[in-house]
């Protein structure tokens, strides 16, 4: 007679297949993109979002995030192609159409950049910022009568960012950095950092921040 196979091989002869889980081309790509940004592999992930642009030309993700590459790598002509591609693909995102705009105040074109702004101050999620970068627009422009206006305009709704951040930013174009560091400080007790990050970020890059330290008192003679 025969052995007995084992109960176990029997279970395994019959036992069905566990299903062939399919990985998404374009998902692995952007897998791959953000591990090489972990690497600062700015080309390395522009390489894989173009792939995972291939695998999936209808998702507006991968066009953003490697417009964003481009954008770090100063790049204005592709990030701006990028932009444009996602935002036809997803033309009601207000995140994608601020994007936008923030590649030509990005490279000093302020005039061009406002009525993107302005076509953004409507919006419940965007519309404080973008008025704060149209008003930035005209200030920067050298159109200071008009930026005074904006700037006296928020003054009507102190409890939002762009109160401080407009004074903060008029102080400090004229040079007035102890006026500007108290509407900084102000605004960083009130407001959690996440909710102004985008407020802050202009300034930087325009060189005035941070500020430098206060100058000492001068001490008293006898």
């Amino acid at each position: 007679m025969p052995a007995k196979a084992p109960a176990t091989n029997a279970a395994a002869a019959t036992a069905p297949k566990a299903p062939e889980v399919k990985v998404d081309p374009a998902s692995q790509a952007i897998g791959e993109a953000m591990a090489a940004m972990d690497k600062n592999d700015l080309d390395g992930a522009i390489a894989k979002l173009t792939d995972a642009i291939k695998a999936n030309p209808k998702l507006s993700g991968p066009y953003v995030f490697r417009a964003s590459v481009y954008y770090q790598k100063k790049d204005w002509a592709h990030a701006e192609e990028d932009f444009k591609a996602a935002a036809a693909i997803d033309p009601k995102n207000p995140v994608i159409q601020l994007n936008l705009v923030e590649v030509k105040f990005a490279q000093k074109q302020y005039d061009a950049a406002k009525p993107g702004y302005l076509a953004l101050k409507d919006d419940p999620r965007m519309g404080d910022l973008a008025a704060y970068k149209a008003f930035l627009c005209d200030l920067l422009a050298g159109h200071e009568p008009q930026a005074k206006k904006e700037r006296d305009a928020f003054d009507q709704i102190k409890e939002a960012p762009s109160y401080y951040f407009s004074n903060a930013a008029w102080d400090l174009y004229h040079k007035d950095n102890d006026k500007a560091r108290s509407w900084l400080i102000s605004a960083a007790s009130i407001f959690p950092s996440a909710k102004i990050a985008y407020y802050v970020i202009p300034l930087k890059e325009l060189g005035w921040l941070p500020l430098p330290e206060p100058a000492a008192p001068a001490s008293l003679s006898h």
